[in-house]
């Protein structure tokens, strides 16, 4: 995470668009999974203004391109619920995160989500649901390709 934080907070992604949207957008949404990540480890003050600021570009991408982008949103909203203690809401995004990656056949992100809402429950002492969670997220990540993912969880 510290990495990716540093090459995301040097870069400022989500303030200029890079010559490709989807680069931009990728960015932007990864620069606010790590904030986020980070933020429940080190505290919130370092990273709330990348937070605010990715998760408002998020929503006003979700707008114009549903499709593409509130499956996305709804992983961060998730997030930003667990940062916060909101469990019951953290719930709610992570499920529609994953179901909306399914559907729109993001299997990537549906492996990503499911992986985040692994962790989730194992933070909250939920080891059989972590683990099923993080199998699902296996097969996904295994079905993208994504082998050395695979091996990691």
């Amino acid at each position: 995470y510290r990495l990716a934080w540093g090459t995301g907070k040097d870069a400022k992604f989500w303030e200029t668009p890079a010559a490709l949207i989807p680069t931009w957008c990728y960015a932007t949404f990864y620069s606010c999974l790590t904030a986020l990540a980070l933020a429940r480890v080190d505290g919130e003050a370092e990273y709330l203004e990348t937070i605010d600021k990715t998760m408002a570009l998020m929503t006003t991408w979700t707008r114009a391109t549903q499709w593409n982008c509130q499956n996305k949103l709804a992983l961060v909203k998730a997030e930003y619920a667990y940062l916060k203690g909101d469990h019951d809401l953290a719930t709610e995004c992570f499920e529609l995160s994953i179901n909306l990656s399914l559907k729109h056949r993001f299997i990537h992100e549906q492996a990503l989500a499911l992986e985040r809402y692994g962790v989730f429950h194992l933070d909250a002492g939920n080891r059989a649901t972590a683990f099923a969670l993080f199998k699902k997220a296996q097969d996904c990540y295994n079905q993208w390709g994504a082998l050395s993912k695979v091996a990691h969880i």
